[in-house]
């Protein structure tokens, strides 16, 4: 996974400015453009010869598939891949109204500092949406959710995954500064945030914001789930040394997937709790 990235872009529904429409014919309302943004959320539908992937949420990767004509890329959540589908074979997933902020950090009192130099607004936005989709699936591969900077879109880390990132945030420089419970329903998560020793490093960030808090630096949102197994494991169930990760006890389970638990094992030695700010008291997230 790239070292980090709110929103997923959408597909857009535009009548284009043809010559014919400069004639004064009509837009067709129904018209859908033939091109899809990257970073669009989509469901897949329609597919005859690989009609097992109908019904299943993805993201648009790639504008167009070469050689495949109107086609896009679209990587599916559920980890089977990365597809190439016809635009009329995907149906765009609209999120709910979504709470937004502007923010910005306060400006010099100076009034001969350069514009160049003021801080730029961002709007960031709550997606409702988004956390019930992550609620929702049982997938091992929506662990842990995050924000990727660079496809400027969601997306979910599984326990490997998330352990391998973690350990290339301390190389860069981040490390540890919140650990926060959540609820979405009656399932347990708890809210992961990092933070570079060079303060200017640090920006307003998505996932905070989505889970109602306000944090600067990087964060994700990490389901009560055995890291191996993937068995719900709520109450006091993370890493007594981190509170980082979740692991059950059964015996089972204990002998499965070493590479999981020693990864966790080197994190888990460069986390330092007194530096960590844990807070006790848990939000609902989704009513």
């Amino acid at each position: 996974m790239d070292f980090f990235p709110s929103i997923s872009l959408h597909l857009v529904l535009i009548c284009l400015n043809t010559e014919q429409n400069r004639k004064g014919h009509n837009c067709n309302p129904n018209h859908v453009s033939s091109t899809m943004r990257r970073g669009t959320k989509v469901r897949v539908k329609g597919l005859v010869k690989a009609a097992k992937h109908n019904g299943k949420i993805g993201i648009v990767t790639k504008a167009t598939a070469p050689g495949e004509g109107q086609r896009v890329g679209v990587k599916l959540q559920d980890g089977s891949g990365v597809l190439a589908v016809k635009i009329e074979n995907l149906e765009e997933i609209k999120s709910s109204p979504r709470t937004t902020a502007t923010v910005s950090k306060p400006k010099s009192a100076s009034a001969s500092t350069p514009a160049s130099t003021l801080p730029k607004e961002r709007t960031l936005k709550r997606d409702n949406a988004l956390l019930r989709e992550v609620d929702g699936s049982p997938d091992p591969n929506v662990l842990a959710l995050y924000y990727h900077f660079a496809d400027r879109a969601f997306d979910c880390f599984n326990a490997s995954e998330y352990n391998v990132q973690m350990l290339r945030y301390y190389e860069k420089g981040l490390s540890v500064r919140l650990i926060c419970p959540r609820m979405i329903g009656g399932n347990e998560y708890f809210l992961v945030g990092l933070q570079h020793a060079q303060h200017d490093k640090n920006s307003l960030c998505e996932v905070a914001f989505n889970c109602g808090r306000s944090f600067t630096g990087i964060s994700m949102l990490v389901k009560k789930r055995c890291f191996v197994c993937h068995k719900p494991l709520p109450g006091n169930s993370q890493c007594p040394s981190c509170l980082c990760a979740c692991f059950c006890t059964d015996s089972s389970c204990i002998n499965r997937n070493s590479t999981i638990r020693s990864d966790h094992e080197r994190l888990c030695k460069k986390i330092d709790l007194t530096k960590v700010v844990v807070e006790k008291e848990s939000l609902q997230l989704l009513q």
